[in-house]
């Protein structure tokens, strides 16, 4: 299936009175997640997150549409990276009852046999396909819908088989990419949790009544590097837990065992008799890299959980509420 047979069959619906390049444009920007970094944020403001958007005239993205040229292997490449599609199969899944029975007929005119009601993730996961193809030079696209196909399992994967390496896991030689990776140039709100702790404890060893996230930079400079070293172990850690449990159906369930298995090698120091609050942080984060995690079957993927991880999840355990304060242990 080409990318211009799907914009083809699919304009009539979502933008009939647009020019043919300008919808390429918005279909395209219609499958990608949003800006996740300061620096995408700002390619967002200037027209250039979306790949199709800039560095191409319109007359080009006209013949894309018309099916004369093709979107290249690089800006292909790009969209694979920035993919969702989430908020497209909404929008499919949206129109009009006669427009879907249209696109079901396309589909099946293409040997693809789609239920009304599953609609939206078939598009999506087509679309997806074809970028992927379009990423390797392919243009005819050959679709296998993967809508019902369940998620691998980790309890089935064999210690001497899997290894993790360059952000991908390489199994009997096959790789899957892990599809999140956290960017340290900009601080997410579901880290409020663990940085709070953090300058609690910096706050105290201080004898501040108070530090903030942008009072880090003016921090004596172990504080400094202690922030920025947690920062880099967090998003590690975090970005494999919610990779881990987009890839596999029982990827949180694995990594819920490995945070109770953590906190269990833990518990004692954290709960010990401290004079600071950051004695205490660097105690466990001491402690966690010592301890013996063995009940999670993600421990045997090879090179997956290393000691930057085992600190980071240190602090997923306070976003979880697990680790109350680093103050206080027993603070309600």
């Amino acid at each position: 299936m080409y990318f211009h047979e799907v914009a083809g069959e699919l304009k009539d619906f979502l933008a009939p009175t647009e020019r043919a390049g300008v919808f390429v444009v918005q279909l395209v920007g219609d499958v990608l997640r949003q800006p996740m970094t300061d620096e995408e944020e700002k390619m967002a403001l200037n027209d250039k997150f979306n790949p199709l958007a800039s560095g191409m005239s319109l007359n080009m993205q006209d013949q894309i549409y018309e099916g004369k040229k093709f979107i290249s292997k690089a800006r292909a490449g790009l969209i694979c990276s920035r993919f969702d599609g989430a908020d497209f199969a909404e929008e499919i899944d949206e129109l009009f009852e006669a427009d879907k029975e249209h696109i079901q007929d396309f589909l099946y005119k293409k040997g693809i046999l789609v239920e009304i009601n599953e609609l939206g993730s078939a598009m999506q996961d087509i679309m997806n396909q074809i970028f992927h193809g379009l990423a390797k030079g392919i243009h005819d696209v050959n679709i296998v819908l993967t809508i019902h196909d369940a998620k691998p399992s980790i309890k089935n994967l064999a210690e001497n088989r899997i290894f993790f390496e360059n952000g991908k896991l390489v199994i009997d030689g096959e790789t899957i990419e892990l599809p999140i990776h956290l960017d340290e140039s900009q601080i997410y709100d579901f880290e409020s949790g663990y940085i709070s702790a953090l300058c609690g404890a910096y706050a105290e060893a201080l004898s501040k009544d108070k530090v903030d996230v942008d009072d880090i930079p003016s921090l004596p400079r172990k504080y400094q590097v202690n922030f920025y070293d947690q920062r880099k172990a967090y998003l590690s850690a975090e970005s494999i837990q919610r990779s881990i449990s987009e890839v596999y159906e029982d990827g949180e369930n694995q990594f819920d065992i490995l945070k109770e298995d953590t906190f269990g090698g833990i518990k004692t120091t954290y709960y010990d008799d401290f004079d600071t609050g950051y004695r205490r942080l660097l105690e466990v984060l001491k402690k966690v890299s010592d301890i013996e995690l063995s009940k999670s079957k993600l421990m045997l993927i090879k090179n997956l959980i290393g000691n930057l991880e085992r600190l980071g999840i240190v602090h997923i355990l306070v976003n979880d509420e697990t680790i109350k304060s680093w103050v206080d242990p027993y603070e309600e």
